[in-house]
């Protein structure tokens, strides 16, 4: 058989139960803590606005990310082959401009004519370290 379920206390208006809570809250809430009523749930503890519509820099980041993947579409990748002279060469060339490779043939690409948009350009793994 099953035991009954034990009733719980309701915090919001049990003075008591704030109340026996207070020297906990003294202990770990920096300054003089207050007891929130709850006729008035504006009243915030810790004295810390609500900040609910201010951007965090993940969500900055995340946003970024978004806007650059917006403007440079989808990505796909493409395996062509090359002579080895070729592939070895543009390696050579990306190393010496301290570029990767793709981005070294990205530049080459514009250069030559193709529509290469500055976004393309950018790394989004590097972007989090940005922020």
């Amino acid at each position: 058989m099953k035991k009954p379920a034990v009733r719980l206390p309701n915090i919001e208006d049990d003075a008591t139960f704030a109340a026996r809570l207070q020297p906990l809250a003294s202990k770990i809430l920096p300054g003089k803590p207050e007891i929130r009523n709850s006729d008035n749930l504006d009243t915030h503890i810790s004295k810390i606005p609500d900040n609910h519509n201010a951007e965090t820099p993940r969500q900055a980041v995340a946003s970024r990310r978004d806007e650059i993947e917006a403007k440079r579409g989808p990505k796909k990748r493409y395996e062509y082959v090359l002579p080895i002279r070729v592939g070895d060469a543009l390696a050579d060339e990306a190393r010496k401009n301290g570029v990767s490779a793709t981005l070294w043939l990205l530049q080459v690409l514009r250069k030559a004519g193709y529509p290469v948009i500055p976004e393309d350009f950018l790394d989004l793994r590097l972007e989090q370290t940005r922020k």
